[in-house]
């Protein structure tokens, strides 16, 4: 897989540059750039990503704004993806409104799974092993889940969402919320964090891991036919075993990011919702959850207007 690489950070480091069979015939393709600032290996990747799920996502949406079922296995397996993921990771953590916020989570998965299965292939690498890539995206993650509660539940409620309610007397409530809710709201930012570095350190490692036992191969050149020969054999056997494992992960890596952002997400607009709900209670009192006489008292008032 990493035929082309100097070393085993080569193929996990971001690069003005692409390298191409440079153990061989040392091509290497510069990408315009000024001072440091331009077109990196890992941003045409990232295009190239985008280009791809666009390629595939667009004739297929036609076909179905159309009305027509998609035929064949191609089309079918792509339009299988995005209902596992709505059906058996939107709608179980997010609830009912699922479909409002589903399309966030196929574009985190595809493009987190074709920056994935990018790193596959020979030459070229993986942008979700850079850390700097996987902070960004779990910062849009970090936005989106505040974006989503506020525009539903409005900023009060989304803020009252991260402090826990608590039957205390006022003068001991407040300096105890003012302890929790940065807590609470410093969770959230954690959570996402932890989610950048679970993406890149699996990514990673499993391309250093195949890149290093690649290596092995250079470094008993000339050293004689059978060392070479047995070194040779089983770093490639090895590779390709590690392969398939890698390629698992690269799947498994996807999903946990959409799991995760639809599990945190649902998270916060259950409490939002908890607490919006609440402040309604507060103004409008429901005649269910009043005491015997106030119920009495809401049926003779209800009976006296109709009278009237």
């Amino acid at each position: 897989m990493l035929f082309a690489a100097g070393s085993a950070l080569d193929h996990v480091m971001d690069a003005f540059d692409l390298h191409i069979l440079d153990e061989f015939v040392h091509l290497s393709i510069p990408l315009p750039n000024y001072h440091g600032y331009g077109l990196s290996k890992y941003s045409l990747l990232m295009l190239l990503a985008g280009g791809l799920i666009l390629w595939i996502y667009l004739p297929l949406a036609k076909k179905i704004q159309t009305g027509a079922a998609p035929t064949g296995l191609f089309w079918n397996l792509f339009e299988f993806i995005l209902t596992f993921i709505r059906d058996y990771v939107a709608k179980p953590y997010i609830g009912e409104h699922a479909d409002e916020y589903v399309h966030y989570l196929w574009t985190a998965f595809l493009f987190v799974l074709t920056c994935n299965l990018l790193g596959m292939i020979p030459w070229l690498g993986s942008p979700t092993a850079s850390f700097t890539i996987t902070s960004v995206l779990a910062a849009s993650v970090f936005v989106f889940i505040h974006a989503m509660s506020i525009m539903r539940f409005g900023v009060w409620n989304h803020l009252k969402a991260f402090a826990p309610h608590l039957e205390l007397p006022i003068f001991m409530k407040v300096p105890i919320l003012m302890m929790l809710w940065p807590i609470e709201f410093g969770g959230l930012m954690l959570k996402c964090f932890v989610l950048s570095v679970r993406l890149f350190a699996n990514m990673f490692a499993g391309h250093i891991v195949l890149g290093t036992i690649l290596l092995f191969i250079p470094m008993v050149k000339n050293t004689g036919l059978a060392l070479e020969s047995t070194v040779t054999f089983a770093s490639v056997a090895g590779v390709l075993a590690l392969s398939f494992l890698e390629l698992f992960v690269a799947f498994l890596q996807a999903f946990l990011f959409a799991f995760l952002t639809a599990l945190f997400l649902g998270g916060v607009l259950e409490h939002a919702e908890h607490a919006a709900h609440g402040h309604e209670h507060n103004h409008h009192p429901d005649p269910a959850d009043a005491g015997p006489d106030d119920a009495h008292l809401h049926a003779k008032s209800e009976s006296s207007g109709h009278a009237h």
